[in-house]
């Protein structure tokens, strides 16, 4: 009987002590979110041109590339020399490109516009070369997502639907879900060398 009237009052502490310790752990032990698709994409690539018009008070330039197609980059900043750009002049054009479309996680504010820094010209070169940066930032939310047919519905800011494939490099298509927030970030950033 004695034995009996120990063992209860420790059988609870017992008892206590562990419902206490899983209710612990519970609370450390976060669930595993759903990963997000999200991709990346970089390329490079150099084309030969002629410098077909310049207008420093506008500060826009116009290039024609080895196939005939026009270039006109405008609203250049004050601090790309625009003076080295000469009407006849050939230049080659070496195209750095980078894509990043992800899901803004739930609650988190969209990512403003940031202020990307240019890339400058080669050491020794910088006499030569002048680098002009193009940046897109853009914002749309998912309306429907056909997973087995890798199909996605965004729509767009002014409210315009629109159908896209997705490409196959893109993981975790499952874990999309209508009312998403996706960003797509293009960056461009142009290096332009006289050549020559």
């Amino acid at each position: 009987m004695r034995i009996r009237n120990l063992l209860l009052p420790l059988f609870a502490i017992f008892m206590v002590t562990l419902i206490l310790v899983s209710c612990e752990q519970a609370e450390k032990t976060e669930k595993p979110t759903a990963e997000k698709p999200s991709v990346e994409r970089t390329s490079e690539y150099s084309l030969s041109a002629v410098v077909d018009a310049v207008d420093g008070e506008a500060r826009s330039l116009t290039l024609k590339d080895e196939e005939g197609v026009t270039h006109t980059f405008q609203h250049i900043k004050a601090d790309v020399p625009l003076e080295k750009m000469v009407v006849g002049k050939a230049v080659t054009m070496t195209i750095y490109k980078k894509e990043l479309n992800f899901v803004v996680e739930e609650g988190k504010e969209v990512p403003a516009d940031e202020e990307i820094r240019t890339i400058g010209a080669k050491k020794g070169e910088e006499e030569r070369n002048i680098t002009i940066v193009q940046a897109q930032n853009m914002t749309t939310t998912v309306k429907e997502i056909d997973v087995e047919n890798r199909m996605v519905t965004l729509m767009m800011e002014d409210g315009t639907p629109m159908t896209l494939p997705v490409q196959d490099d893109v993981e975790n298509l499952a874990n999309l879900k209508p009312g998403d927030k996706v960003v797509s970030q293009v960056t461009q950033v142009i290096m332009i060398t006289v050549d020559e």
